[in-house]
This record gives structure tokens, C-alpha cells and sequence, in this order.
């Protein structure tokens, strides 16, 4: 093959286009099919009663906590939903403050702002991590809790964090929707938090289109998030005395349950996939001073459905960015390079009603002001992290051609950005 750029008159590396990514998706079989249509025989699709329930939500609770390593899981809705209720769960509300990676999902602040709480964005490292210097910058008297967003894969480092949490007594909120089956030091994320949360939707590690999962091993926790899912009652449990409130319904449906309880038998498989594709990609990129490879080295921290390359510059990127295109290996731009709290609802600060929001005076006696400079750090960061997302649909080969079409962009980088 010519080590011509194709953006220079070469031949591309492919003309057809890469596989999608949708992991857990990518593992739907006949496996999924007979579980859902064992529920559909059962006729009782709600989780609680019906004409003969298979209980297969409460199956995966069970399965779920066990794989995970702790006491409790909840099965709910969403993963929006998770973190709702695990922010319920811990009596978040009105005045308070959350603590959120500036990088991450518009969902992460929104769950915030559903329990009329107010995000607070916090700096993110090169990893797209939360880290302790910049958490303590944003600490005030009205924090009550630290969400921690496992970015694309990768287990944060989450030692020094519960340690500050623990330190200041504040709880910590392992947002693991990104990430599900990444273990940190032998753990499995999701299982240090105070509690914490993940997601089945539908471009998630596992999926069952939409779901969620709330776990903890705090039984008070656990009580209260089933009741902060159930209408605000707690059923089916005489031992937990909880005086009922006003709530709503996050209760996962069987037939969500059937089709995780499915997927979570094929984890170690998509692991393993994803992780010799992304190989290939990983090691071809690492031989260049240009780019930060994320989670080189630790295999255990990266589940492997997703492979970041962070560049020195952001004109380094955008370079590279159009090389690749050329090359027909496109590289994405995550979150197209900018921080959540420059989503324009988050920016205006608009909620579905015209009552006081969570940050009206009323409610809210602090500051929280949000637009470009915010968070500095992470604005910078965000111009320079590209992203291959993937699945079972990706072969070896295909991860060989990205490893190609990087050879080729970034040996001829440097005299391409004015070094």
C-alpha cells in the first residue's frame, strides 16, 4: 500500500465504511429471543404480579449484585433514571449541589436538575476524569454529593476520590453508564461509590435498548432508592419500616430484565473482542510522541468498547481529524469537543416548567454561572480527544485498517502543523 495520503491524491486505506458500534446490540441472538419469549409466554411482563410471573427482574438484581461484588442492585428504567434515583436515595433536593465531570453526557446534569439540585462542572484530566485537586476547587457547604462518570470505558481513579469523599463527608456517586464491567485495583466499578448507577441503553456496553441499574451496600440506601423507583412506597419487604412519600415509577420492565439477564452472560466475551481490535489501533498510535493513549498499559481498568486517543494539540486533531477521513477510517470527535455545560439547556438553565428552577434564589442561595472559561481545563482537553467506538461488528482487520490509516496521518503530521 502507498504511504501516500489519500488527502494528497494516495489510495485510502478502505472505501468501505467501519462497523457500527452499539456493543451489547451487536450481541443480540437467539438467546435474547427465547428469554424474552419465555416472559410473553408467562403473560406477565410487570416485574411485581401478574398471571405467572418468571420474576426475571429480580433475577437480575440478584445476578447482577453477585458479578459486581455487592449487596444490593435495583433494577430501573434508565440510566437517566439510576442516577435520579440514587441522588433520591440520598435525599438530594432543592439548594443542594452535585459535583459533575464538565465532560460527560447532558443526562449526568439533568438527573441533577430533576431532583431540583444544581450541577456543579467540575475540570476533567487527560484521561476525561475527575480528579481530587479539582473536585476540592469546587466544594462548598451545599455539596452533597460527588458524581464520578467512568468516561468511555475507563475506570476513574477512584482511590484517592472516595478518600476525599470520606475526608469531607460527602457521599460518592459512581456514575457507570459508559462503563459497565471495568474493574479498578480487583474491583468492579460501581461497587465503591456510596451508590451508584448504570445504563442498558441502547449505545451502552450492554443493552437492552433502554434500563438501568441502581447498586450500593448500604441497606438504608437500598431502601430508599426502592421506594424513590416505586411510586414511593417500598413493596414485598416487611422488614424495611420507611414511612412512604410522593414518588414516581422507575420499575424496569421482565422483559427489559430477560434480554440483560442475557447480555450479562456474554460480558467477558465482548471484553475480550474489543479489547484484541482495539490492539491494534492502541499500539499503532502509541509509536508517536503526538498522541496520549488512554489505558495502554492497564488492561483490567478498560472494558475495551471504546479507544481514546488524545492529541497534543487541537490542531494536531483536527489535522489528523481530515487525514483519516480521507483515509476511510474517520475518527470522532467526543462530545464534538465541548464541555456539557455549553449544551444549550444547561446553558440556559431551562426546565419544563416556569416555576422557580433549581437555580432560582428561592431555592438556591449559591452561584452557579455557566458558560465558556468555566472550566478551562477541560475546554482545552475536549479540542483534542478523538474516539473509535466498538463492538462485536468490528473484526481484527478492521481495527488493522485504523492501525493503517494512523501510520500513514501521523507520520506525516509534524511538518503538516506548522512544527
Amino acid at each position: 500500500m502507498s504511504d501516500a495520503l489519500a488527502i494528497d491524491g494516495g489510495k485510502p486505506v478502505r472505501t468501505n465504511p467501519l462497523p457500527r458500534p452499539f456493543p451489547g446490540a451487536s450481541m443480540i441472538g437467539e438467546e435474547e429471543k427465547r428469554a424474552v419469549m419465555e416472559v410473553l409466554d408467562h403473560r406477565s411482563p410487570f416485574r411485581y404480579y401478574g398471571p405467572d410471573p418468571a420474576y426475571k427482574t429480580a433475577e437480575l438484581e440478584k445476578m447482577f449484585a453477585e458479578v459486581m461484588g455487592v449487596k444490593y442492585a435495583l433494577a430501573v428504567t434508565s440510566g437517566t433514571a439510576a442516577l435520579i434515583v440514587a441522588m433520591r436515595a440520598l435525599g438530594i433536593g432543592p439548594g443542594d449541589e452535585v459535583i459533575v465531570p464538565a465532560a460527560t453526557f447532558v443526562g449526568c446534569a439533568g438527573a441533577v436538575a430533576s431532583c431540583q439540585a444544581v450541577p456543579i462542572f467540575c475540570e476533567v484530566d487527560e484521561d476525561v476524569h475527575i480528579y481530587p485537586e479539582a473536585i476540592e476547587r469546587v466544594i462548598t457547604p451545599r455539596t452533597k454529593a460527588i458524581s464520578v462518570v467512568h468516561w468511555r470505558g475507563m475506570a476513574a481513579d477512584m482511590d484517592p476520590i472516595l478518600a476525599l469523599g470520606e475526608r469531607r463527608g460527602i457521599p460518592v456517586v459512581e456514575d457507570c453508564a459508559q462503563s459497565l464491567g471495568a474493574r479498578y485495583r480487583g474491583r468492579y466499578i460501581g461497587s465503591m461509590g456510596t451508590i451508584n448507577a448504570f445504563s442498558f441503553q441502547m449505545n451502552k456496553v450492554l443493552s437492552a435498548g433502554e434500563g438501568g441499574m441502581v447498586t450500593t451496600n448500604d441497606a438504608d440506601l437500598h431502601a430508599r432508592a426502592m421506594a424513590c423507583h416505586d411510586q414511593g412506597t417500598v413493596r414485598g419487604n416487611d422488614a424495611v419500616v420507611l414511612p412512604a412519600f410522593v414518588g414516581e415509577n422507575y420499575r424496569m420492565t421482565e422483559l427489559s430484565a430477560a434480554v440483560m439477564l442475557e447480555q450479562m452472560k456474554k460480558l467477558d466475551r465482548l471484553k475480550s473482542h474489543v479489547r484484541k481490535v482495539g490492539g491494534h489501533i492502541k499500539r499503532a498510535a502509541a509509536e508517536y510522541p503526538d498522541v496520549y493513549v488512554r489505558c495502554l498499559e492497564d488492561e483490567e481498568r478498560d472494558v475495551g468498547v471504546t479507544v481514546i486517543l488524545v492529541f497534543k494539540t487541537g490542531e494536531a486533531f483536527e489535522w489528523v481529524k481530515k487525514a483519516l477521513r480521507a483515509e476511510g477510517v474517520p475518527i470522532k470527535h467526543a462530545y464534538g469537543g465541548k464541555p456539557v455545560y455549553m449544551n444549550d439547556v444547561v446553558l440556559q438553565k431551562r426546565v419544563w416548567h416556569n416555576g422557580p428552577s433549581p437555580w432560582h434564589p428561592k431555592l438556591y442561595d449559591g452561584k452557579a454561572d455557566y458558560g465558556p472559561g468555566l472550566c478551562p481545563e477541560t475546554e482545552e482537553v475536549l479540542t483534542r480527544v478523538g474516539e473509535y467506538q466498538l463492538s462485536l461488528d468490528w473484526t481484527e482487520e478492521d481495527g488493522a485498517d485504523v492501525a493503517r490509516g494512523l501510520h500513514k496521518a501521523l507520520r506525516a503530521l509534524p511538518g503538516r502543523v506548522g512544527r
